[in-house]
């Protein structure tokens, strides 16, 4: 899936809301809330989230040309709705590669996104005054934003510098801000890092993750991950032993990663 981001600065966000969800539902289906609506086309689909003074959307669709139809009829209709109050409407990609100048975001989203039974407590321990280092480095690191502001990132490199293991990636410091999850984020980044993996010479991506971070391995599953193996009580954290999963999903079309008997292909939702 490819995605397109346009932050429209507005002094009405919840009524530009309202106004373009339920006209579009009487075409396409939508769902509408007060804070947030969804319009679905057939050749992708877009959320919308109103906060204080903007309106974000955020345009999904599985090709270049679909981002650019869906964008294109929201946008015409948005202004028509706005033309005593003109608005700028500058779509973008949701994802973008990492500099050296995202560092200090970084380390701002790296402190406050992990929370109890996302992260190992003692990784923490250590204050550090950057976020890239020796290991951390920009050009394997992507970050999603909205409204110029970073509110993602991950990571994506070989696994392993031997070259038989050069065609499996790994997937490593998916973070998403508080603020910005529930708008499918966290799906975008995982979709970019693919690409860039698979535009490597990736055939396989894996990646591990605590067992009691369920809300996480629900995602990777819905994106098509499936369990490899259970480290069972692979570490202790707070007196309670947790453990650690691998988790993995092939690229190639037709190959199978799932052991027999189990599935962990899935569409993903705009929830």
């Amino acid at each position: 899936m490819l995605y397109s981001t346009a932050h429209v600065v507005t002094e009405r966000p919840h009524r530009y809301l309202k106004q373009l969800v339920s006209h579009m539902g009487r075409k396409v289906p939508t769902e509408l809330s007060e804070e947030r609506g969804s319009i679905r086309f057939s050749r992708g689909g877009c959320l919308l989230v109103a906060s204080a003074e903007h309106l974000d959307l955020i345009v999904r669709a599985g090709a270049a040309d679909d981002i650019a139809a869906v964008a294109d009829t929201i946008t015409r209709h948005l202004l028509r709705f706005a033309t005593r109050n003109p608005l700028t409407v500058d779509w973008r990609p949701l994802v973008r590669p990492a500099t050296t100048e995202d560092d200090t975001a970084l380390l701002t989203l790296d402190r406050a996104a992990w929370t109890a039974g996302s992260e190992i407590p003692s990784t923490r321990a250590e204050e550090r005054t950057a976020y890239f280092n020796e290991r951390r480095k920009p050009e394997t690191h992507l970050v999603a934003a909205l409204g110029g502001q970073i509110v993602g990132t991950v990571s994506t490199h070989r696994t392993t510098p031997l070259p038989e293991g050069a065609h499996v990636f790994g997937l490593w410091n998916l973070m998403v801000a508080e603020q910005a999850r529930r708008m499918n984020i966290a799906s975008a980044l995982l979709s970019a890092a693919e690409r860039l993996a698979g535009a490597q010479g990736a055939k396989k991506v894996g990646l591990r993750v605590l067992g009691t971070n369920t809300g996480a391995i629900r995602l990777y599953e819905q994106h098509g991950y499936a369990v490899e193996g259970r480290h069972i009580d692979e570490f202790l954290i707070d007196g309670t032993y947790v453990d650690d999963i691998s988790l993995g999903k092939l690229l190639v079309p037709g190959l199978h990663v799932c052991p027999p008997g189990q599935s962990g292909s899935g569409v993903p939702s705009w929830r």
